[in-house]
């Protein structure tokens, strides 16, 4: 059973639950005045060569992607590298997504927002999904799930995860491909993919 329709089941005639509502956040944020280089963060082994020319090619190609990760993960820092390949008046800067920011993402009508940059905080790419329907179905979307999966699949296209070792090295760890829906489920299809204790990527 996913999440989402734990939730449902749980809170049918009750209130919002505050402490599920804090944990379950999309942030999209603003763009910091001096980035990090991408060089800086291939040099640092937080990516490689390969994963930073796919990650540019996506960025220009104005696809959504969600930057996921835990705490001091590093998603910040790898948003701001990659706004640096936007222009300036096409950057999409909307701040912390909650209620009506979060509805207006998932409105498939609007193609404005178009080549977002976003961060969630989430344990995979996987968890992540589940998180954002738990925003949506939190924050008033009285949809049915299938519907709401929908609007997600049809959203987000990329998720990159970063993962932070007990040594404080920070590497992203998975940049998944979000394909789209298949028996109302979202489908997710690895492109890159690390070894945390090899350090090899494949």
């Amino acid at each position: 059973m996913g999440l989402l329709k734990q939730i449902q089941q749980n809170h049918q005639g009750q209130g919002v639950n505050q402490k599920l509502y804090k944990s379950a956040r999309l942030a999209i944020r603003k763009n910091s005045r001096k980035p990090l280089d991408l060089q800086e963060l291939i040099r640092n082994g937080t990516m490689s060569k390969e994963m930073a020319l796919f990650l540019c090619t996506c960025v220009k190609a104005r696809l959504n992607i969600v930057v996921s990760g835990g705490t001091g993960a590093g998603k910040t820092t790898l948003v701001n590298a990659l706004s640096t390949f936007i222009p300036k008046e096409e950057r999409n800067v909307i701040g912390d997504v909650r209620g009506k920011d979060l509805r207006e993402i998932l409105r498939k009508e609007n193609k404005g927002l178009d080549g977002f940059l976003a961060t969630g905080h989430s344990s995979s790419p996987r968890n992540m999904i589940d998180r954002l329907e738990i925003i949506a179905y939190l924050e008033g979307m009285n949809l049915p799930i299938n519907v709401i999966r929908e609007k997600i699949a049809g959203t987000i296209d990329i998720i990159v995860h970063l993962s932070r070792s007990n040594d404080g090295i920070r590497k992203i760890t998975k940049i998944t491909e979000v394909q789209g829906i298949e028996r109302e489920n979202i489908v997710l299809r690895d492109i890159f993919t690390v070894n945390p204790l090899e350090g090899s990527y494949y």
